[in-house]
């Protein structure tokens, strides 16, 4: 059944793909939905609060574990996210107890629902579903699971149910599950997008880059019947090299500078590109993968990749994306209209050498990644894999 439900949305999906692609330039897309994933840090929360503070994001996913008893600890972060004026959303993830309890599973979703719903409204139900080791050994096991799970969030009036939850790049199994018998409607399609778990956003797996995965996947919601035509990134990461703490071989690691650069060169082109309403970031604070850094001694680091995030929503939140420029082989250039109506272009390149580009027009300020003024380049400009972010001069508006 799961076959036959991709074998029908797969070709509608790439259909639509191709419609995608082949459009002309639209309306500007206004930069938003950067977020960031939290769990509580009980060694401390106030650390916690402050580097997201810091960070400036609006949105923030808070992940539950229905399995335990208690989270007085989550209720305390989802209550201060929120009075924060933050947009909390919250992922419920399950385990193969649960799948094989359905009465423990509906238990655990009805106090949920009624403890979180006040502080968020959007509810992602199942994660990694094609991985065994979450606890789904099948496709009717995630369908009966998903549907108690949104007929008890949607006892609560606002409450959105978002799914399926399909970790890194298999269309196959995020149409299998959409378009399963008796899958429950979805208020937006969740997918955790890493990039193959290995290489840069703009590296390709079967044709896809990160930009055209996230855009497979929006032609899938918006072709699948049991889904919204919205699609949420909510989960994506690069691994460090942190020994036993990354989360991944040491093949797919990367250094804390790579880490950052990608960060930038996945959340610019995906959110520009008007296909992705939301980008989280997993997690805040982690080993071997967060934005922050717990050290020896309890302090918490930010890591290159903290600064690469909170310089990005400086630059860029409440701007309109206009548009992908023209360059040189292996730049990668996005214009901007800033919220006072500048122009602004984030570059890079995808490759470890150098790329010249001249700028249209003078360049009146230049940013580097992590938040250092650079001297406002004249005539031809280097492009580095870590991106910059370049003012245009006034004429530029």
């Amino acid at each position: 059944r799961q076959a036959a439900a991709a074998a029908r949305l797969l070709p509608r999906a790439w259909r639509r793909l191709r419609d995608i692609e082949a459009a002309p330039p639209g309306e500007p897309v206004p930069f938003a939905g950067a977020g960031v994933a939290v769990r509580p840090w009980p060694a401390d929360p106030e650390g916690l609060l402050a580097a997201i503070d810091e960070l400036g994001v609006r949105h923030v996913l808070l992940r539950l574990h229905p399995w335990e008893d208690r989270h007085d600890d989550e209720e305390a972060l989802a209550a201060a996210l929120a009075g924060r004026g933050l947009e909390v959303s919250f992922s419920l993830p399950q385990s193969r107890v649960l799948v094989r309890d359905p009465s423990r599973w509906r238990a655990a979703v009805v106090e949920l629902a009624t403890r979180f719903v006040p502080h968020g409204k959007a509810f992602q139900v199942g994660q990694a579903i094609n991985r065994s080791k979450w606890g789904i050994w099948s496709p009717e096991e995630y369908r009966a699971l998903a549907t108690t799970a949104a007929r008890e969030l949607r006892r609560h009036p606002g409450a959105l149910v978002l799914g399926p939850g399909v970790i890194d790049w298999e269309p196959h199994a995020t149409a299998g599950a959409l378009g399963y018998p008796g899958m429950p409607r979805f208020d937006a399609l969740a997918s955790l997008l890493y990039v193959d778990r290995r290489g840069a956003p703009e590296s390709r797996q079967a044709g896809f880059d990160a930009v055209r995965k996230a855009s497979f996947l929006a032609a899938l919601a918006e072709e699948a019947p049991a889904c919204a035509p919205r699609s949420w990134i909510t989960e994506v990461n690069w691994p460090l090299w942190e020994g036993p703490h990354s989360p991944a071989g040491r093949l797919v690691a990367v250094d804390e500078e790579t880490q950052a650069d990608y960060l930038v060169r996945y959340f610019v082109p995906l959110l520009a590109s008007g296909r992705v309403e939301r980008i989280f970031w997993w997690q805040a604070i982690a080993r071997g993968y967060g934005l922050v850094a717990p050290e020896e001694g309890g302090t918490l680091r930010r890591r290159p990749s903290w600064h690469a995030m909170a310089t990005m929503l400086r630059q860029l939140d409440g701007a309109l994306a206009e548009g992908r420029l023209p360059g040189s082989e292996g730049a990668r250039l996005y214009r901007f209209r800033t919220v006072d109506g500048g122009a602004l272009i984030v570059g890079w390149s995808t490759g470890t050498e150098p790329v010249e580009w001249t700028p249209p027009i003078p360049i009146a300020a230049a940013t580097a990644r992590d938040g250092a003024p650079l001297p406002p380049p004249s005539g031809r400009i280097a492009l580095g894999p870590a991106p910059i972010y370049l003012r245009l001069a006034d004429e530029g508006r």
